[in-house]
């Protein structure tokens, strides 16, 4: 008959396992908590760089899209009046009518919120956060386009706005948030004819 031997390991005879020491430990915390905090400063800084560019894009969407909005309704119009606190004070906004007299819409630039709103049959705000904001009239000369200067005694209300043949927008506008540098965007537009308009000399 075979016999199977057994064989029992004694303990001493088992291979010793070592743990970890004490500097292997910290070494090992350490430089796991460098890893962990390069990580962290990455996912912060991802974060902070997709909330600045999502403030650009904010801004340049109202912008661009105020501008075609305001390009279409000056193209339509025969007539404006400009908004102005007296004959030698910059225009804040001003007023389009089309052929037959009837309003197109008001423009006004609110200076203590920051807006430019569109007003016809009710109010909707196109730009948000504006720093400045200055409405350029021009008329035509002999040379061509020539800008009116609004503090200029020689263009009182009624006559910049009977000379009016142009419009350009320029603005400067501002997101800001904490932890966060300001996202700055700066806009001039282009000059838009009064195409139904003869200019009145």
């Amino acid at each position: 008959m075979d016999s199977t031997a057994t064989t029992t390991l004694s303990p001493l005879s088992l291979p010793r396992r070592r743990g970890f020491t004490l500097v292997e430990v910290l070494i090992a915390t350490s430089l796991s908590a460098i890893v962990m905090a390069g990580v962290l400063s990455s996912v912060l800084m991802l974060s902070r760089s997709g909330y600045l560019l999502n403030n650009y894009i904010d801004m340049e969407n109202q912008a661009r899209t105020s501008m075609e909005t305001i390009a279409v309704d000056v193209r339509m119009a025969k007539d404006i009046v400009w908004t102005r606190a007296s004959d030698t004070s910059a225009p804040t906004g001003f007023t389009l009518k089309d052929i037959s007299g009837n309003l197109i819409s008001t423009y006004s630039y609110n200076s203590s919120a920051g807006t430019l709103t569109r007003t016809k049959d009710t109010a909707s705000v196109l730009i948000t956060g504006i720093q400045s904001l200055t409405f350029s009239a021009y008329k035509y000369s002999s040379t061509g386009p020539e800008l009116m200067d609004p503090t200029s005694p020689s263009y009182p209300i009624d006559t910049m706005n009977n000379l009016t043949k142009m419009v350009q927008v320029s603005l400067s506008s501002k997101r800001s948030r904490t932890t966060l540098v300001d996202a700055t965007n700066n806009v001039v537009s282009a000059r838009y004819v009064l195409r139904n308009k003869s200019q009145t000399n």
